[in-house]
């Protein structure tokens, strides 16, 4: 398929600059600058200078431990005003993220998966705190933990199986995800197993992140980036790009229209990186729209979106590891604003996560940041509102 660009949206947002942020266990808010009025800041990287910066709403720093080696991180996922983390340094920590507390702890062992949402509660994967006895002939990979979003333990039991090595040996990226009714899904590298939420018993499973899967009236698609980055969907009807992208980042769904599907792609603009966002009908009709607003960058580390568009990427500005930024655009596409990150060797993913009027990050192991809403002007066009999340319970 040959997307056929649309006029592009023209950007609204207010220019911005953020003052150092505070860090705080009360969790004071910062607001954000009226409209045109800039603040000196020597720590912000020339090349966001043209762009609309913000200050976080707050920051709210983690009790991690030091001392131990981080080897994996992971979350945020959301549960109402909760953002639930993992780090080899703490374990799992839940952060209500509005009022910049800790609401509970869980200990994992030196490794953690990243944390999911599955039926409204918490599921936990890491290295067991204490190994369990298991029968002969079964490999251990690991505990699930169960957890409400008060804080309260509905499970804790080992994850194992028979052969599952390849799992067992397999290193990288993970993503935890629910499977069929009653069992989770656990992938590392190029290795996934299917795990029973009652006994803990994991099998191996089909390699791979699951699709993003698009509904438009009585149909549905089947989206996935192939490994030489084209989009292809399967559905009635069927299609593909022509082109590669860089990442599938998720869907778009705007009132009045077919949804979209977002993906980035890096590009070279009078010899500097930039970062663009594309967006392409899901039906496979011809119709689509770039944003005119390309971000300074060589890649990402980190991306969410919302459940209407609402996009937001860490992005790596260039290979020294430490000048990282998180841009924040609207599901019309349109950038709202920047927010660079603390100027620090960066060697972990960022995490994000969007809800209808804030962004969560997860960044450095020991740090959640709290970013104004991605919703456009009632105004702008394409401008949609975010449905509201149900609050904790």
């Amino acid at each position: 398929m040959r997307v056929a660009l649309l006029v592009p949206l023209a950007l609204v947002a207010c220019k911005n600059k953020p003052a150092k942020p505070r860090r705080d266990d009360a969790a004071v808010v910062a607001t954000v600058k009226d409209a045109g009025q800039r603040v000196d800041d020597a720590g912000v990287f020339p090349e966001l200078a043209e762009l609309p910066l913000v200050e976080p709403v707050r920051v709210i720093p983690l009790p991690a431990k030091p001392d131990l080696p981080r080897f994996t991180i992971g979350g945020p996922v959301l549960i109402g005003d909760l953002a639930i983390v993992s780090s080899s340094q703490f374990g799992f920590t839940a952060v209500d993220f509005r009022r910049g507390q800790v609401a509970w702890t869980k200990p994992a062992g030196s490794h953690v998966a990243p944390p999911a949402v599955i039926d409204g509660n918490a599921v936990l994967i890491g290295t067991c705190v204490n190994a369990p006895t298991i029968p002969d002939g079964e490999s251990l990979l690991g505990c699930i933990r169960v957890v409400t979003p008060t804080g309260s333990d509905q499970a804790y039991i080992a994850i194992r199986g028979r052969g599952v090595a390849a799992f067992e040996a397999s290193a990288g990226e993970q993503e935890v995800w629910a499977g069929a009714k009653g069992s989770v899904m656990w992938r590392r590298g190029e290795a996934t197993v299917s795990i029973d939420l009652l006994s803990g018993v994991a099998k191996p499973a089909p390699a791979g992140a699951p699709p993003l899967v698009i509904t438009y009236k009585d149909k549905s698609w089947d989206v996935h980036r192939t490994d030489d980055g084209i989009i292809e969907a399967k559905g009635k009807p069927n299609w593909k790009t022509d082109g590669a992208y860089t990442e599938l980042l998720g869907a778009v769904y705007i009132p009045e229209q077919a949804p979209m599907v977002r993906a980035m792609r890096t590009v070279r603009h009078k010899g500097h990186p930039e970062i663009l966002l594309f967006d392409m009908d899901a039906t496979g009709s011809l119709h689509g729209q770039v944003s005119l607003s390309p971000v300074p960058g060589i890649g990402i580390i980190g991306h969410a979106i919302s459940k209407v568009g609402n996009t937001v990427l860490a992005v790596r500005i260039d290979t020294s590891l430490e000048h990282d930024y998180v841009a924040g655009f609207a599901a019309n596409a349109a950038l709202q604003w920047v927010y660079p990150l603390p100027q620090l060797p960066r060697p972990d993913p960022v995490g994000l996560a969007v809800t209808h009027d804030a962004v969560v990050v997860f960044h450095d192991g020991d740090t959640v940041t709290v970013l104004p809403e991605l919703s456009a002007p009632p105004t702008a066009p394409g401008a949609v509102n975010e449905p509201l999340e149900n609050p904790t319970p």
